[in-house]
């Protein structure tokens, strides 16, 4: 096993406010740094530091250089879209298809307008296309999704003889890597109870760990806490963080619905708790911790089936029995490894019965938390992210794949006018006209021209 070169990509923000891409490429980035050379570059914002691989700026200025001579790159979301160049630098190309891009933005933009709307699904879609045909090697968070991915690859012609010969499984094409949590528990102290005002150091809390996104039900969640409140004084709902650290623009109408009806009921603040901002990573814990009772409700459509929801895993983390809605993968291994109950979606009178009966048995609460931690070893992240490890240790080539130019990253320089037209000539041959017609290229050109 050769030690390898590698560059993780993320165009999430990496800092002490991280969401489910961040930290997926953060732990992807750790466990590889056991054998290898990391580089974990975000493209939106970079705030962390590791002991263990390095940190960086991933903006269009700096990513070129971070990429030249790495051996293996690994990408999620809309990386490649807008840096195709990447696949031409002579990496193998490891793509994280974990999360639907596609499907969350069918649901999650649907305040934009049809015009809008349209235009970002069709971004979305172009950025599977470019990630599905220069991929060496894929992961994806669960068979459900895998199946899901095959298909596209299928429809890309990615499924063919040669890939086929490689290997008849076609996991050395697309495996499962899910999501992990840090075998090391949450800490623990207070950070609900008799902290947040209005919810007492005896009450039962409810914990929604993670964001109010629109393919979200939380509105059938406060109406039946709500319907338990007259006989359950104690029962108190907190949804943890309301603004994601990363997206300004995503869609919150169906934060504000829950809000409203919480409102409506007198129950806000009394009841139901809607904490604002973005708990840091390494605070989350405590949050955790402090809670009886993970909770997570959905709507039944496209994006459900094919989920793997982060928040989930948190729950497993901090040995929390769980109650959620029907659906998606995760539902299936609560129902199936006893982890709490699970209801049928926009239930309202299932999800009231399921909170009940769970709060008021203190066996089946011990049950359900002595099962939530048999199974939470076998999603430790050095377990999860196995066959990513396993790739890195001995990189392949997609058997389909062209074998790709090496190509030296190309930056910008200062220089008289005949030398800038020439790194001009060999910006675009390299990276491509889109690249080459961004904002702070065209002032570039012009400063060119005036001096010219």
């Amino acid at each position: 096993m050769a030690r390898q070169k590698i560059l993780v990509i993320t165009d999430d923000a990496v800092g002490r406010r991280m969401a489910g891409p961040a930290i997926r490429a953060w732990n992807i980035a750790d466990a590889l740094a056991d054998e290898h050379d990391v580089r974990l570059a975000s493209t939106r914002r970079a705030e962390a530091s590791s002991a263990r691989f390095a940190v960086c700026e991933g903006s269009d200025r700096m990513l070129p250089g971070l990429a030249e001579g790495m051996d293996v790159i690994v990408t999620q979301g809309f990386t490649l879209k807008f840096r195709p160049w990447l696949a031409r630098t002579g990496a193998k190309m490891l793509v994280d298809l974990y999360d639907p891009i596609h499907l969350e933005t069918l649901e999650g933009e649907s305040e934009a307008g049809p015009v809008e709307h349209a235009r970002r699904l069709d971004g979305a879609l172009d950025a599977l296309r470019v990630q599905l045909s220069v991929g060496d090697f894929f992961v994806c968070a669960s068979e459900r999704q895998r199946d899901l991915w095959l298909g596209h690859l299928s429809a890309l012609g990615r499924v063919n003889l040669k890939t086929y010969q490689q290997d008849n499984t076609l996991r050395k094409l697309i495996d499962v890597a899910p999501f992990g949590i840090d075998p090391i528990g949450p800490p623990t102290g207070p950070a609900i109870k008799g902290v947040i005002d209005g919810i007492g150091v005896d009450d039962t809390v409810l914990l929604w760990a993670g964001g109010v996104y629109n393919w979200f039900d939380p509105v059938t969640l406060v109406q039946a806490v709500g319907d338990l409140a007259p006989t359950h004084p104690r029962l108190k709902l907190l949804f943890m963080g309301t603004k994601h650290p990363s997206l300004d623009d995503l869609s919150t109408r169906m934060l504000r619905s829950a809000i409203a009806v919480a409102t409506e009921r007198n129950l806000l603040g009394r009841t139901v708790f809607f904490r604002e901002g973005w708990v840091p990573f390494d605070q989350r814990g405590t949050f955790l911790t402090d809670a009886d009772v993970g909770v997570s409700t959905h709507f039944l459509h496209a994006e459900t089936a094919f989920s793997f929801r982060t928040r989930m895993l948190d729950y497993l983390w901090a040995g929390l029995p769980i109650v959620c809605t029907e659906g998606d993968a995760f539902a299936s291994l609560v129902a199936d490894e006893g982890l709490g109950r699970v209801v049928p979606a926009v239930d309202r009178a299932a999800l009231r019965d399921a909170i009940a009966g769970l709060v008021d048995d203190p066996e089946a609460m011990a049950g359900a938390r002595r099962r939530v931690a048999e199974v939470a070893p076998t999603y430790y992240w050095k377990t999860a992210l196995a066959p990513i490890v396993d790739y890195c240790r001995d990189p392949w080539r997609a058997a389909d794949a062209p074998k790709p130019p090496v190509i030296k990253a190309v930056r910008w320089r200062s220089g008289p006018t005949a030398r800038r037209v020439d790194h001009l000539r060999e910006y675009i041959r390299v990276n491509g006209w889109r690249r080459f017609l961004t904002r702070g290229t065209q002032r570039v050109l012009g400063r060119g021209r005036t001096a010219g």
